[in-house]
Parts: C-alpha cells; sequence; structure tokens
C-alpha cells in the first residue's frame, strides 16, 4: 500500500493529522518518518497482509515491560488494523543504525541481553520451535528452502547439512522463557553519541532463549575477530554448542534465503560463505 494512503486511513481511524516525511533507508521492511501537528517525529511501521492484531499488542507488552526495566525500547503511541495489514505508530529514540559493532559496546549490549532474561509473557511465539520447523520445513515468507535448492550445488547441499544439524540437536536442553527480539543485528541497534540509545523493531518478539540475540550478533558480526571471540565466550556460558549450533543454522538459511532472493550475487556468495565457515568454526 501507498505510504500516504496508508496516512490518510490511519488518520481517519484515530482523527489524527499525521504527514509523511521520508522512508527509513534501513530495514527490509515498510518503515517511515512521520510527523504529527506539532511537528514531533513517529515512525509508522507497516506490515502488510498481517491480521493478528493481537500479536501487535503483545509487541508493545513486551515493549513497555523492557522500557520500565530501564531498556532503550521504543514506545508504542498506536495500533491498528484494517483490512491490507497491520500498522503501528511508535516513538522516535535517539540515534542511528550501527554501521559495526565496537567492543566497548558488547558489556552494554550483555546487560540488555540479561534484561530479557525471563521476561516473556504470555501468548508469545515458542522461538526454540520456531527454529526447528524453519530449517526443517521453512518459513512463512522467510527461511524458504527453494531458493538454495535451486541456486547451486553449494547451496543446495548447505540446506542438507542444516537440517541435520537440526535434526541431531533439537531436542537439546533450552531456556522457555526469555524475552527473544529475535533479528537483533546492526540495523536495530541505535548509537548516539557512542552509545547504545535504542533497540528497535520488537514486533516479532517471542518467547525462548535470549541466548539466541547473542548468536544473532556474532553472525553478523563475524568477521570482526576480537567481537567474534567476546560473543562466542558470552554465548557459551549462556548455552551449549549444539544450542548455539541451531541457532546459527536458522541464521544462515535466513540471511542466504533472504540474500538469495532480495539481494545482489556479491551479497549472497558473501553469506553463503559465512554460513560454511561458521559450520566448521566450533
Amino acid at each position: 500500500m501507498d505510504p500516504v494512503e496508508l496516512l490518510q486511513q490511519v488518520n481517519a481511524l484515530h482523527q489524527t493529522t499525521f504527514t509523511l516525511v521520508e522512508k527509513y533507508s534501513d530495514g527490509e521492511q515498510g518503515a517511515f518518518a512521520i510527523t504529527d501537528h506539532l511537528n514531533r517525529r513517529w515512525v509508522l511501521k507497516w506490515t502488510p497482509e498481517a491480521r493478528n492484531l493481537q500479536w501487535m499488542q503483545g509487541a508493545k507488552t513486551v515493549a513497555d515491560l523492557l522500557r520500565s526495566l530501564g531498556y532503550p525500547a521504543p514506545y508504542y503511541l498506536l495500533i491498528g488494523k484494517i483490512p491490507a495489514g497491520i500498522y503501528s505508530i511508535q516513538s522516535v529514540l535517539p540515534g542511528f543504525p550501527m554501521r559495526h559493532l565496537l567492543p566497548a559496546l558488547l558489556p552494554r549490549l550483555f546487560e540488555l541481553n540479561e534484561l530479557q532474561v525471563g521476561r516473556a509473557i504470555s501468548g508469545r511465539k515458542d522461538w526454540h520451535q520456531e527454529v526447528i520447523n524453519t530449517v526443517l520445513f521453512g518459513g512463512d515468507g522467510y527461511c524458504l528452502h527453494a531458493s538454495l535448492q535451486q541456486h547451486s550445488p553449494v547451496t543446495a547441499n548447505l540446506l542438507q547439512t542444516l537440517q541435520t544439524l537440526v535434526i541431531a540437536h533439537q531436542d537439546e536442553p533450552h531456556r522457555t522463557n526469555d524475552i527473544v527480539h529475535g533479528d537483533f543485528q546492526h540495523s536495530n541497534i541505535l548509537i548516539h553519541d557512542e552509545q547504545i540509545s535504542g533497540i528497535v523493531d520488537w514486533d516479532g518478539s517471542c518467547a525462548g532463549d535470549c541466548t539466541f540475540d547473542i548468536a544473532t550478533l556474532l553472525f553478523y558480526s563475524y568477521d570482526v575477530v576480537e567481537v567474534r571471540e567476546r560473543l562466542w565466550d558470552y554465548a557459551l556460558k549462556r548455552a551449549s554448542l549444539r544450542l548455539l549450533s541451531m541457532y546459527l543454522a536458522h541464521l544462515i538459511l535466513r540471511q542466504v534465503d533472504w540474500s538469495l532472493r532480495h539481494h545482489d550475487l556479491a551479497t549472497s556468495e558473501r553469506y553463503i560463505n559465512r554460513g560454511l565457515v561458521l559450520l566448521g568454526a566450533k
């Protein structure tokens, strides 16, 4: 849906006067900068074809809970559903998406991860089962298997290796009651004055083991040796290597599939190679 048309519908439903400023360049989904009648900035998030409004309300509950603990999560001003999908309007947090994860930022990220421990709310998706299902059967609009099966023998074999790994370790004991962000990577971590100023995009948060979020950072920061080693050390104190290998299997599939369908060949090859390296790393 055209964002101007979307805002017109939002304004009509809530008797507001939001206006569109721009589409955010970071991120793969629909996020737009808007202003209200006092010229204050907000973020409009748009999920086309979504139907589960209760799920988005749960994301608001998660963000409110974390914010009450001192976690830099956004405030959800409005949530609603129209026939074409679900929208939310959220507060703008200071800063810009992190480009590189510097070692100096790791202690604060570990502190934030600790705040997610044992805080899961009822009704959120079981993330551990989602990891298993996506690798073995594919996900809903992501973690698709056909892209890897059809791209090359290397990616077809990569998928088989990931599936074999998950089958072997799917019953590994794991935490079930943490808040899991689910996409805890650079574009969702904001930096201001060289400090972490916000963690955004809680719409997909689930219940499970928040060490998955550390594994996500590991996957996307793997080329920086000091960061990689410190993330490995922290993660291995919280979860077994077998469990971490499952998390990384999901992340490899997720990113390789997405890149094959949406990015250029060089980007796809970079993540294919990273997946192959990770499978032999530990």
